[in-house]
């Protein structure tokens, strides 16, 4: 397969991984490479033995490509020169201090939130039972309710670990943003990155919100929560100002 004008350059670089919510799979060369091997990320019983099978041609693949572009390069890869690489900038060390800081506070948090209220979602579950049998509550508006509360934990869940190893990400590009190879630092690999953390925070956010309006009795806990989300994201405003800029240009 060919990567062509139909697929979205570079798309799959910067993406939440989440090929199931993603409705430009059509239009990701990766995604389809995998469809064209046999390989469904959509569904989720593929066999370990599958899987791996796939992940070791895929990297034979990347392998071969990258032979090809250093000997375009005039590079020999058997023969590179020693190179001593530049120790991370101050704040670029600052910076994934006080990410991994926040990150682990987060996880802490949602780890406890889930965990500690299982009987207490249990028993709320049984409640809305009850109020439908008894003519209170009307059993569309019920499950339609737990349903979004569901699909919201889901998400929570989903981005919880991605955001902080993205967010690392970004930070490690911070030093090399102006470099050319970009064409502008807000093209950069930083940026782009940046990018999707904004995405996995809000949805977060957002998440989190409905926790809240569904469980108005755990507003003390979800607050904090969404505090430290609001903390982690002006991290990633004041770091990354130009994140918005970032493309591929498409609306998540």
């Amino acid at each position: 397969m060919e990567e062509n004008d139909h697929f979205i350059e570079g798309i799959y670089n910067w993406c939440d991984r989440w090929c199931e919510r993603c409705k430009y799979t059509d239009r990701c060369f990766s995604f389809q490479m995998d469809v064209e091997d046999g390989i469904d990320r959509l569904n989720r019983d593929i066999s370990d033995e599958k899987v791996w099978e796939h992940v070791g041609k895929r990297l034979s693949q990347a392998l071969e490509m990258l032979h090809e572009m250093a000997a375009e390069q005039g590079i020999d890869l058997d023969n590179l020169p020693d190179v001593e690489e530049e120790p991370p900038s101050e704040r670029a060390e600052r910076l994934k201090a006080l990410c991994e800081e926040l990150h682990k506070e987060y996880i802490n948090r949602t780890k406890v939130f889930f965990e500690e209220n299982k009987d207490y979602f249990h028993e709320k579950g049984h409640e809305s039972i009850r109020w439908v049998e008894m003519g209170i509550s009307n059993e569309e508006e019920a499950l339609a309710k737990w349903q979004q509360v569901s699909d919201q934990a889901e998400v929570i869940h989903w981005y919880t670990y991605f955001m902080g190893v993205k967010m690392r990400r970004a930070i490690g590009g911070l030093d090399d943003m102006d470099e050319e190879h970009w064409g502008s630092p807000g093209q950069s690999d930083a940026n782009r990155t940046a990018r999707i953390v904004m995405l996995a925070v809000d949805r977060s956010m957002a998440g989190w919100q409905v926790m809240l309006e569904s469980f108005p009795e755990k507003e003390s806990d979800i607050v904090k929560t969404l505090a430290l989300l609001a903390r982690f994201r002006r991290m990633v405003e004041a770091t990354f100002p130009r994140w918005a800029e970032a493309g591929p240009d498409v609306v998540w």
